[in-house]
């Protein structure tokens, strides 16, 4: 092979390498030290991205599994609220009465099991983060703005509220 055989090869060698490449020998020192710290902070940023990713789905696969009843425990409150009418408005001393109470009684505990609590309502200070007020009424024996009656019971799921309580406020009286 002749020199001038061999010269198109050597000169198409580099072709196919990427443009922002430069060969070693045409850099000097301080350009490769400052392409080793570009590449040292872009292998940090990634590092640090994906441990984000990783917590970042690690949380949404517990509050997946800690809230994944809500909506089942948001469908099925009606029917204890249903089961807690017929308790309070069934005469007294009617057989049928006992095993309703023994039904809600089972059906709150099956809530409970699933973090579902009620919310404390009458004779609390007014919250609006868990009591909705439907009514209210002034009073001397309050200082604050109070619940007097709670109309439908509020229920939390662990700490989120699925229910506010419907309640009806007590004001201060004004002078």
């Amino acid at each position: 092979m002749t020199e001038k055989d061999a010269s198109p090869d050597l000169a198409n060698a580099g072709a196919d390498r990427d443009p922002d490449d430069q060969d070693s020998a045409a850099q000097g020192p301080d350009d490769l030290r400052r392409a080793l710290d570009e590449r040292e902070a872009q292998y940090l940023r990634l590092a640090a991205d994906f441990e984000n990713f990783r917590r970042r789905s690690a949380q949404e696969a517990l509050e997946r599994s800690r809230y994944g009843g809500e909506q089942a425990a948001l469908a099925l409150l009606p029917v204890l609220d249903n089961l807690q009418r017929a308790m309070a408005h069934a005469p007294e001393g009617d057989p049928l009465l006992d095993g309703v109470r023994m039904v809600a009684r089972q059906f709150e505990e099956a809530l409970r099991s699933l973090g579902v609590t009620p919310i404390d309502a009458v004779g609390q200070p007014f919250d609006p983060a868990v009591h909705q007020a439907i009514g209210g009424e002034e009073s001397p024996d309050v200082e604050v703005d109070t619940v007097a009656e709670e109309l439908q019971p509020g229920y939390r799921l662990h700490d989120r509220v699925l229910r506010p309580s419907l309640v009806r406020v007590a004001h201060p009286a004004t002078r």
